[in-house]
């Protein structure tokens, strides 16, 4: 589980994520109000080139950055570059293109019904199990064995009696314990 990505676990994968959401603009050149507050990601369709050329310009300033990067692409759009605005107010793009998307890529997205769900279930299975180990270990403990114990090594064990033909015999042995024979009682 700790190898999974959260994603992994919620089901969720990068085609399940819509993207429209973190567009915010879409279209041709022109002046378009971006926020300071915001960083923005210039993306063309696939069809086209990391050469497009690109321009972000606000109060006679650049402020676009080249950035082709292909493992930021998504659907059918291809990442050129970043615009990092120094203030608020309406900026002229101009793309080498036909049609170009503005990506927030600084704003996160607030998590969907179905992820706060699906992480609350899961933080509640979290809970549960960590319950029941506390039980487990509790119950390991009051009621495990009782360690058997030692017999006495130094009791005296009486010699065994035998019966042979209707007599009693008993072992008897010398007192260094290296002879042994037997006697009739």
């Amino acid at each position: 589980m700790f190898g999974s990505s959260a994603n992994d676990l919620s089901g969720m994968d990068d085609s399940d994520i819509d993207w429209s959401d973190w567009i915010v603009y879409q279209g041709g050149d022109g002046a378009i109000f971006l926020d300071e507050d915001t960083g923005y990601t210039v993306y063309v369709d696939k069809s086209n080139q990391c050469s497009v050329s690109v321009s972000a310009k606000f109060q006679g300033e650049e402020h676009y950055e080249a950035y082709c990067d292909s493992y930021y692409d998504f659907d059918n759009w291809m990442q050129l570059g970043d615009i990092y605005p120094s203030g608020s107010g309406y900026y002229e793009i101009e793309v080498d293109a036909a049609e170009f998307v503005l990506v927030d890529w600084t704003t996160p997205t607030g998590p969907t019904m179905e992820a706060l769900e699906t992480s609350f279930f899961a933080s509640i299975g979290c809970c549960l199990s960590l319950v029941v180990l506390l039980i487990a270990i509790i119950l390991a403990v009051v009621l495990r064995d009782e360690s058997p114990e030692l017999i006495n090594q130094n009791q005296v064990i009486a010699p065994p009696t035998i019966i042979r033909g209707g007599k009693v015999m008993q072992s008897v042995s010398s007192e260094n314990n290296d002879t042994r024979w037997w006697e009739e009682e």
